[in-house]
């Protein structure tokens, strides 16, 4: 098994989730319209944000990757996820984030994408990585074109209509 590193990027630190990341995590799903473009809004119980967090233990253990606990370096604290998913029943690998509203429009999301992907292709391994972006998020899929991912097609997840951007690891 591989140990999941912390890694650092320019203004963030992208760092392996913890038990200690229930609460500050919970905060940040409580907020107003965070699970607009998801396929069931409303924001998760204290016990729903727990699972999330031990999904990723379980997926750092099984995969070496998951989504890390995102914090501003000039400002420490949780401040979202970003990071790899393999989609449950596919070989996808996605990289996916969830920002806190109020750092939203900083570029933040794009920086951690782009890291995770970096992750992904040159110490994982992989070929292919996709991201999935509900049609009406137009922030989320920026991010997917800023770091050079290209639509591919539409496809449900989840009982959802998603667009599915993908990129190739750089030969």
């Amino acid at each position: 098994m591989m140990t999941v590193p912390t890694i650092t990027t320019p203004r963030l630190l992208l760092r392996p989730f913890t038990l200690g990341d229930l609460h500050p995590l919970f905060k940040i799903l409580q907020e107003p319209g965070i699970f607009k473009y998801f396929p069931r809004p409303g924001p998760p119980p204290l016990e729903k944000v727990e699972r999330i967090i031990r999904e990723q233990l379980t997926q750092y253990e099984q995969f070496g990757f998951g989504q890390w606990a995102v914090e501003a370096r000039e400002k420490p604290g949780l401040i979202g996820w970003c990071g790899l998913n393999r989609l449950p029943n596919t070989n996808e690998d996605e990289v996916a984030y969830l920002l806190s509203q109020p750092v939203r429009g900083q570029g933040y999301a794009t920086e951690g994408a782009q890291a995770s992907l970096d992750f992904g292709f040159e110490t994982i391994g992989l070929k292919r990585i996709i991201a999935l972006v509900h049609p009406e998020n137009a922030a989320s899929r920026r991010v997917a074109e800023k770091i050079g991912m290209t639509l591919l097609d539409r496809k449900f997840y989840w009982g959802m209509e998603c667009l599915r951007f993908e990129k190739f690891r750089p030969e």
